[in-house]
C-alpha cells in the first residue's frame, strides 16, 4: 500500500498542482491509515475498516476538520486505486464525513493593523524587508505561501500590480496601494541589495543570509511586530489575509470582485467575510446609537 501511496502523492503533485504543505498532510494522513489497516491487501478493506479508523481519530480527540482532512485523504486514495483498476469498487466513496464548525477567522480592526505596519525599524536592511512583506500581506490579501514564492519579476510597478500563484497553481494579477508600493520600493532600493547573494535567484523576500524567506520566519516576523505594537492574541500571516478582506467588505467593495482578490475558487469561501461585517455592524450601532446609551 505505501508504494501506491507513493504514486497517489506523486499524482497530486503533477496532475493537480497540489500544495507541498498539502501532500505532506495527505502522506502522514495516508502513512497512519496504512498502519491501522495491519497491512491488509487495498482489495479486502471495507467500509467498516474506514469507519473504524474515523472512530480511533475521534477517540483521540482529533478535531473534526482534522478527521475531515484525514477521510478526504482516504477517499482520493481509493477513487486512485479505483481509477488504477486495483480494487473493484471504492469502499470510502459512501462514507459521508463528519460536519465542521467553520469558526469566524479573527479579524484585526484597521488601527491594530496600522499599528503593526508602523512598528518596523526601517534604518537597517532586515527592518526594510520586515515592512515590505507585512505591507504586502495586507496590500494584496495574499497567502503566506504566495508572497513567499513571489519574485521580482511577478511585479509590475507601473501598473501597480503583482502576479501571484495561488492554490493549484492558479496564477492571478491582484493591485497593491501606495503605502505597499513604497514599503516595497524601499526595500528594492535600499534592502534587498544588501540582503541577496548568489543564493538569492529572483525571490522577492529574503532571508538574513540572502536564502528565499522561509515559511517559518514570514510566521516570527507578523509576531514580532504585533508584540511590538502590543497587540496580543495568535496573529499571524492568515490574520491580515483576514483583516485584508473584513475591511475591503467593510469599506464598500463588492464580494465578488473581494473574492477574486483572494483566489477563492468558491464565494461561499468568501461569504465568511460578510459574517465579520455584520457583526462590526451590530457592534458600531450598539456603541453609536443615541438610544442604546439611554437609561
Amino acid at each position: 500500500m505505501l508504494d501506491l501511496i507513493d504514486q497517489y502523492l506523486e499524482s497530486l503533485r503533477l496532475e493537480r498542482g497540489s500544495s507541498v504543505n498539502s501532500i505532506e498532510s495527505y502522506a502522514h494522513d495516508l502513512r497512519r491509515f496504512a498502519e491501522f489497516t495491519c497491512g491488509k491487501k487495498l482489495s479486502q478493506i471495507s467500509s467498516l475498516d474506514i469507519t473504524d479508523y474515523l472512530i480511533g481519530l475521534q477517540q483521540k480527540r482529533l478535531s473534526s476538520a482534522t478527521i475531515a482532512r484525514n477521510l478526504s485523504a482516504v477517499k482520493g486514495f481509493f477513487r486512485f486505486a479505483r481509477r488504477k483498476n486495483l480494487i473493484e469498487s471504492d469502499p470510502a466513496a459512501a462514507i459521508p464525513g463528519p460536519k465542521i464548525f467553520r469558526p469566524l477567522p479573527e479579524t484585526l480592526t484597521i488601527r491594530e493593523v496600522f499599528a503593526i505596519l508602523d512598528s518596523p525599524d526601517t534604518s537597517t536592511p532586515l527592518g526594510l524587508r520586515d515592512k515590505a512583506f507585512i505591507e504586502f500581506l495586507y496590500g494584496t490579501g495574499s497567502r503566506i505561501s504566495e508572497a513567499l514564492n513571489c519574485r521580482k519579476s511577478d511585479l509590475l510597478p507601473e501598473l501597480q500590480l503583482v502576479r501571484l500563484l495561488g492554490k493549484g497553481k492558479k496564477e492571478r494579477v491582484v493591485p497593491m496601494g501606495k503605502a505597499a508600493w513604497n514599503a516595497l520600493g524601499r526595500y528594492l532600493d535600499f534592502g534587498r541589495p544588501q540582503l541577496a547573494n548568489a543564493k538569492s535567484a529572483d525571490y522577492l523576500f529574503l532571508g538574513a543570509r540572502g536564502n528565499p524567506l522561509k515559511r517559518m520566519a514570514g510566521w516570527r516576523i507578523v509576531r514580532k511586530y504585533s508584540l511590538k505594537a502590543n497587540i496580543r492574541g495568535d496573529i499571524s500571516p492568515h490574520t491580515l489575509r483576514h483583516s485584508f478582506a473584513t475591511h475591503m467588505l467593510m469599506g464598500g467593495a463588492d464580494l465578488v470582485a473581494v473574492q477574486e482578490l483572494l483566489g477563492h475558487a468558491d464565494i461561499s469561501t468568501t461569504e465568511i467575510y460578510t459574517h465579520l461585517d455584520q457583526d462590526f455592524i451590530i457592534s458600531e450601532h450598539r456603541e453609536f446609537h443615541p438610544r442604546e446609551k439611554w437609561k
